[in-house]
């Protein structure tokens, strides 16, 4: 059984609006936590976003959709949740908004997911590379101290809207001592990959202790204790084995054939004689420690005491993975043929010990040599398990917004396609009439359908995969300015609503310079198309803004400038909506300040664009510009797929299995 529900706008925008109710409130510096209590009577009390919404059991299959989006998201780029699911609930609301203002005759849904896939591809990139990057600042300075600071300042903003500011200057030293040693003298890219691949061995949790506990030490901690301990002074050779070093007789790979009770005994015997010269042997060749995949036979344990050799069993998969990798070795395989040769599938510990956190017990080991990362592993301590888990995922996630920060983001040099033949271009050509202009853009939107720009190969898609070398790169942290033409005055901007910052115009006035035009819509005639190209096309890495909501206010600037450019009414109208949703995020985080903080704040970013003077010196925190790119993206990704949805279909019976016979009869 089946039944079939036609999508709703309406359903949609009410849907994002619950989901981005609950984490509202939290949002920000002063925002507070959310209590979540389940039907086993666990509790959870957390800011992050990501973990609050995944914790919701909801029934709706497009609610799920949004909470998957937010996850897969989160993974990639490492924050942004509570930003994602509000900028959808207000975008959504105010879609609904416009399609009941006109029926559906010019905006219908499945235009509108057409136009927002426009934005991104083309508008949204070429806003971003040709107009707000001029304001962007780079983390990275002459020296490595100036880096560290800079790093402090993106990380604090980013801990305190995961943990609260009771602890997010702790996790930010933390996790700058940690990135700084496992980077040291190593590829940043590989060490920063390798970091987020293998975190889960990188790091242990542990109950009970103080938050102040928490530490970095040296090596890997191994999450099993020794079989074996043979205390040994000095660096000491090991060897990684994930098959039995006492087999049977069928394991060995030989045809044996028993007949009687006493063939059977001389057997048992030969196999622990093997054992036995295998152990001698591993200690001629002064092996001091096996790390064993599998768990031991009770007679390896016997002899390797005999020899003084320590034995670890039953390590997980994983982490002799991420042990082969850093040392370059391979596992050793116990076999006759190489009884008499020298092993050398060995690599060197600095130390090999046993280690006692609270109540647990691990194998504490030091390489002496690695080759894509300086191992060390984080302690995270806490006074219950919940707390314990947010300062893991807190710092896990971390590292995967800086390993996007250290990304360069190429984006393709495509202006919107409805203005390449812009009018304003041709400076030879007559500006065309208010009644010319709207007769036009009344049946702009049917041909919008083959401008639109379906190619792949120009779409920016989430990668963890372009990761690009950290280099050498001297540039100061000081703001990039240019002097900008502004139409807006200081009583619009204290206005405390979304029209503080030039809303829509219905009748989409095109008298703009034909200077200012020519700006917007091409490159610039004398670049030597190589570099400059590939620099102005670029969002270079290390770029940030000061936190608070000026990404957003700038954005809503520029898109706002160009709805009121752009030859199509409707890509002019959603582009218009797409910026007043934008200020709902700075309007929000100014919601616990002073009254008319936020049209203050506006007014504070113009005055700065109008005097080329730094925006918000006084705010010294930091927010990676790549992972706020990368959230509206995903916001309008993901706003296109819920509106290009037709029907809800609900499977009430699961599907019969169908028996192999059948389907070969069949076929």
């Amino acid at each position: 059984m089946a039944t079939a529900v036609r999508l709703e706008l309406g359903r949609l925008a009410q849907e994002a609006a619950a989901l981005a109710g609950v984490v509202r409130g939290s949002l920000g510096p002063h925002g507070g936590q959310v209590l979540l209590t389940r039907p086993t009577g666990e509790v959870l009390l957390s800011r992050d976003g990501r973990r609050v919404l995944e914790a919701l059991n909801v029934d709706s299959p497009t609610a799920r959709i949004m909470i998957a989006c937010i996850s897969t998201h989160c993974n990639l780029f490492g924050d942004g949740a509570k930003t994602f699911i509000i900028l959808l609930s207000d975008l959504l609301q105010q879609f609904e908004k416009l399609h009941k203002r006109d029926q559906g005759k010019y905006c219908s849904l499945k235009h509108i997911s057409q136009f927002l896939v426009k934005i991104q591809t083309n508008i949204l990139d070429y806003i971003m590379t040709q107009d707000l990057k001029k304001h962007f600042w780079s983390i990275f300075s002459a020296s490595d101290s100036d880096i560290r600071r800079n790093m402090e300042l993106v990380l604090e903003p980013y801990f305190c809207g995961k943990v609260g500011s009771n602890r997010q200057m702790f996790l930010t030293h933390l996790t700058c001592d940690f990135y700084f040693k496992v980077t040291a003298g190593k590829n940043q890219n590989e060490a920063l990959c390798l970091v987020n691949e293998c975190f889960t061995e990188l790091h242990t949790t542990v109950t009970g202790l103080p938050f102040s506990d928490s530490r970095i030490l040296d090596g890997l901690l191994l999450h099993r204790d020794f079989a074996i301990y043979s205390p040994a002074d000095g660096d000491k050779k090991f060897i990684i084995i994930t098959e039995p070093i006492h087999s049977s007789v069928s394991e060995l790979g030989i045809e044996v054939v028993i007949t009687a009770k006493g063939q059977f005994k001389a057997s048992e015997t030969w196999i622990t004689k093997r054992t036995e010269t295998l152990l001698q042997h591993m200690q001629d060749n002064d092996i001091k420690v096996i790390l064993s995949g599998v768990k031991q036979h009770d007679i390896v344990h016997h002899f390797a005491k005999n020899n003084g050799i320590s034995i670890v069993d039953c390590l997980l998969t994983e982490e002799i993975s991420l042990i082969c990798k850093v040392t370059g070795i391979s596992t050793f395989k116990p076999s006759l043929d190489n009884v008499n040769r020298e092993i050398t599938q060995t690599a060197v510990a600095k130390f090999c010990q046993p280690f006692h956190l609270g109540t647990k017990r691990f194998v504490h080991i030091g390489f002496a040599k690695t080759s894509t990362i300086q191992l060390y592993c984080v302690i995270l301590c806490g006074p219950v398990q919940g707390v314990t888990e947010q300062h893991a995922s807190a710092f896990r996630e971390a590292f995967k917004m800086l390993q996007q920060m250290f990304t360069a983001i190429h984006l393709p040099q495509n202006c919107a396609s409805e203005l390449e033949n812009h009018p304003l271009l041709n400076k030879t050509q007559q500006h065309p009439s208010p009644h010319q202009l709207l007769f036009q853009e009344h049946n702009d939107w049917r041909k919008l359908q083959t401008n639109i720009n379906y190619n792949s190969s120009t779409v920016v898609t989430p990668s963890v995969g372009l990761m690009h070398g950290i280099g050498c790169q001297t540039a100061s942290l000081k703001p990039r300015f240019q002097k900008e033409r502004l139409q807006m005055t200081e009583n619009e901007l204290l206005e405390d609503n979304h029209a503080a910052f030039n809303t829509v115009n219905k009748s989409v006035q095109l008298q703009i310079s034909t200077a200012t035009c020519a700006r917007l819509l091409k490159y610039e005639e004398n670049d030597q198309r190589g570099n400059q190209n590939y620099a102005d096309s670029c969002i270079e890495l290390g770029s940030v803004l000061p936190v608070g909501g000026l990404f957003e206010i700038l954005l809503h600037y520029y898109l706002s400038n160009y709805a009121k450019q752009c030859q199509s009414s409707n890509t002019s109208i959603i582009c218009s909506v797409l910026a007043d949703v934008l200020l709902s995020i700075p309007k929000a985080l100014c919601m616990t300040q002073k009254k008319n903080a936020f049209p203050q704040l506006c007014l504070q970013v113009t005055n700065a664009l109008k005097s080329n003077q730094q925006l918000l010196p006084n705010q010294r925190l930091l927010e990676s510009i790549s992972c706020k790119y990368h959230l509206v993206a995903s916001v309008l990704q993901c706003a296109a797929q819920l509106l290009s949805v037709d029907l809800i279909i609900s499977i009430k019976r699961l599907p019969q299995k169908t028996e192999e016979s059948d389907s070969e009869a069949d076929g």
